[in-house]
């Protein structure tokens, strides 16, 4: 093995995985003030379930990998273990601070990937695939999830070329995006991966892309205040049903104070109950 197979099979995979893990953990600092003040602000959590999916997928794929490559089968599982973990985690801590509207986007990603994820599993038992024929499942399985991963931010494009903000968008997560798919690109091209290659490639596309409009909106982005976003959906104020009657969490407080505690949310048998 000359310098460049070392180059291109062990420092290039070892890099992506630690920037695939810096990836995976950008959002961190956001999530982490969103539980804190109990509030997303313009912060995305629908990507963070798509994580999830995508990381559950590539495991599986290193798993059927590892009889013909334990050293490629190692590189992709752990980085993608940890990935699930803070995917997981992302899509719960902010579950509750979200809008209806997108917490019920949030659990239709996650039952579906739940459903979708095992029956691939079960189709490649039940019609006992070859090790090859496994490799192709979930290869095309780990692809087509992560081409949604890396395409999720896409869906506030829209937004952002109405708006002409880029508050929506997450500069330091771009960035990794295109180091990430950029260093797996080059890994997939020396082992002639294509299950690799093909999908990062387009991944580091895609994080040019976004780092594109935040440059060209920079300054818009720089002076919209992190506050609740009603446009896309995810304004943080949490929402109860008061007799009825759809009511955020700060007039709830409002109605306690006027109502010395005696309301009743959801129904109306003044008992003080609190759902």
């Amino acid at each position: 093995m000359d310098a460049g197979d070392i180059f291109l099979k062990w420092i290039f995979p070892l890099l992506g995985g630690i920037v695939g893990l810096t990836m995976f953990s950008v959002p961190i600092k956001a999530v982490l003030r969103a539980r804190r003040e109990r509030v997303l602000g313009s912060l995305n959590p629908l990507p963070f379930a798509a994580q999830t999916a995508n990381a559950s997928s590539w495991i599986a794929y290193a798993y059927v990998l590892a009889p013909k490559d334990l050293q490629a089968s190692a590189l992709i599982y752990w980085p993608n273990q940890i990935g699930m973990m803070l995917g997981l985690f992302f899509t719960v801590s902010c579950y509750g601070l979200a809008t209806t509207k997108v917490r019920d986007r949030q659990l239709a990603i996650l039952l579906f990937f739940a459903f979708v994820i095992p029956v691939i599993g079960a189709v490649g038992v039940m019609i006992q695939l070859d090790q090859r024929g496994l490799q192709l499942l979930w290869g095309f399985t780990a692809n087509a999830i992560l081409l949604l991963y890396y395409t999720a931010p896409l869906s506030t494009i829209i937004t952002v070329l109405r708006t002409k903000s880029a508050a929506t968008l997450h500069f330091p997560l771009a960035i990794m995006q295109i180091f990430n798919g950029g260093l797996w690109f080059g890994y997939g091209l020396a082992v002639s991966d294509p299950f690799v290659w093909v999908p990062n490639a387009v991944g580091a596309c895609t994080g040019m892309l976004l780092t594109t409009l935040i440059l060209i909106f920079k300054e818009k982005k720089e002076k919209t205040s992190p506050g609740t976003s009603e446009e896309d959906g995810t304004s943080s104020t949490r929402e109860f049903r008061i007799n009825g009657v759809t009511s955020t969490d700060e007039e709830a407080v409002l109605d306690d104070q006027v109502a010395g505690g005696s309301r009743v949310l959801g129904g109306g048998d003044g008992s003080g109950g609190r759902a």
